[in-house]
């Protein structure tokens, strides 16, 4: 105890924000006099004994006007998913936060905590435990975010010059996507499909309308046989991407995408815990399973997937959310494998109204090949046997590795910050010989959808994505 340490975890739940006394002035009730400015500790409450002007004993109250306070929040600090030992349950332990700490750490984020270990005396504990009965907390010194460790302002200027030279090569897109998994083979559809969401488009706010703005982030739905990745396609996304959220389709609920109310056990309020879309605000939401979740659970992501926000009206909070992120989900096809006898929508227990909200469909189909198949496994068997940890000739193999290794792919940190930058400080635009080819192949493309039976109904929403 009384010993400054450094922790980290993951915040949980935080309070409002109190006015605690800081320096505090009493008024003599008989001759007016003030007494102060004391300051108060955190312990125990200060009480004047006499009043130095006319010697009484009181009665004496707070003199409000001349009173410091000082801002003073609680969060509640859990273990991270990952220190925890197999079947344990995460630990908490409250933080205190005093003056400029206020509001740095939102709920969901991984924060480092330095700050003293102190003891506060629990009443509640005393009266229910019969003897003195002391709780512990952490007061806040200084927190920083894990999350920050790619944020842009930590690129050093070696980082941007290594950027920039990069950004000048002319098959820079070739690059970027033959970088993205490269553990995968194959698969380039996906693989670009991928880079488009993490780069995402621009986002637009139309102008005299209101506040009507059109999204920029790129939705993919990757629909394909077993056993072609797509679970590890996302797992990638999920150690990239600057934010991002992982849920599969069984394991969450409408609640658990969105926003849920419910009451704070210390207050007793109501209050609003965001859900997946709401956490992954300004990054990439991860949904595994897509085809597994019930109807009345998707219908709820609809509203977020195009207006990126989310409407509450539940207990008395009428309220609306940001959920400025990409959707990237990975589904099965009906009956478990992709029939290219039927159509796509055939295929694809999925309404129209959630796949006009997708702006890229990958279908990834297990076609029997004997070249590719042979080529494949090489390549799976060759990475087993190289990522061994007992792998006795590995030096010699990463130095013949490095000689003929594939000059394309940038290197995974590299390729990080690349990202991170690039939607920080990019803003493409179409040129304008490209608005007439646009607006043609969009023609054409709804001509042959009402063409062709079984066909995806082509809407003005697609030409929205074909401008992203």
């Amino acid at each position: 105890l009384h010993q400054l340490v450094r922790t980290t975890g993951v915040v949980t739940r935080r309070t409002g924000v109190f006015p605690q006394l800081q320096e505090v002035c009493f008024n003599c009730e008989k001759c007016g006099f003030v007494m102060g400015p004391f300051t108060q500790n955190s312990n125990e409450e200060l009480k004047p004994s006499a009043c130095p002007d006319c010697q009484s004993k009181g009665p004496f109250t707070l003199n409000v006007e001349n009173t410091v306070y000082r801002n003073y929040q609680k969060i509640t600090l859990q273990e991270s998913p990952g220190k925890v030992l197999a079947g344990r349950l995460p630990r908490t332990k409250e933080v205190i936060l005093l003056h400029d700490l206020i509001d740095c750490a939102r709920p969901g984020e991984e924060i480092d905590v330095t700050g003293v270990y102190e003891y506060s005396f629990d009443a509640g504990l005393h009266a229910r435990q019969g003897f003195p009965v002391f709780a512990t907390l952490i007061e806040a010194n200084s927190v920083t975010k894990q999350s920050d460790a790619f944020a842009a302002f930590s690129l050093t200027d070696e980082d941007r010059a290594a950027i920039n030279a990069l950004s000048r090569d002319p098959r820079i897109g070739k690059r970027v996507i033959k970088s993205i998994a490269p553990s995968i083979y194959g698969h380039e559809h996906v693989k670009t499909g991928i880079a488009l969401a993490l780069f995402g488009g621009q986002e637009k706010r139309v102008q005299g309308g209101g506040k009507h703005r059109v999204r920029g982030d790129i939705n993919v739905l990757l629909l394909g046989d077993p056993g072609m990745a797509k679970s590890q396609f996302l797992k990638y996304v999920e150690t990239t991407a600057e934010r991002s959220v992982y849920t599969t389709g069984k394991g969450a609920s409408a609640v658990g995408l969105t926003a849920a109310v419910h009451r704070d056990p210390v207050t007793r309020e109501w209050t609003l815990e965001g859900g997946a879309l709401v956490l992954a605000d300004r990054g990439v939401c991860l949904i595994d399973e897509f085809d597994k979740m019930n109807d009345q659970d998707r219908v709820s992501i609809h509203e977020a997937m195009e207006q990126q926000s989310i409407s509450i009206s539940k207990a008395g909070i009428v309220t609306s959310l940001q959920a400025r992120c990409s959707v990237l989900a990975a589904a099965n096809p009906v009956g478990g494998r992709y029939d290219a006898s039927k159509s796509f929508s055939e295929n694809v227990e999925l309404a129209d109204p959630i796949l006009s909200r997708f702006d890229v469909l990958c279908v990834v189909r297990d076609v029997v090949d004997r070249e590719s198949d042979a080529r494949l496994a090489d390549f799976v068997v060759d990475s087993h046997t190289r990522n061994h940890p007992d792998n006795a000739n590995a030096e010699a193999e990463a130095e013949a590795e490095k000689a003929n290794a594939d000059e394309d792919i940038i290197d995974q940190d590299v390729l990080r910050k690349y990202i991170a930058y690039a939607k920080q400080t990019c803003k493409p635009r179409l040129q304008s010989g490209d608005l007439d080819k646009l607006a043609r192949v969009y023609a054409e493309l709804r001509r042959e959808s009402l063409a062709t039976p079984g066909g995806i109904p082509i809407a003005v929403r697609h030409l929205e994505s074909l401008i992203r």
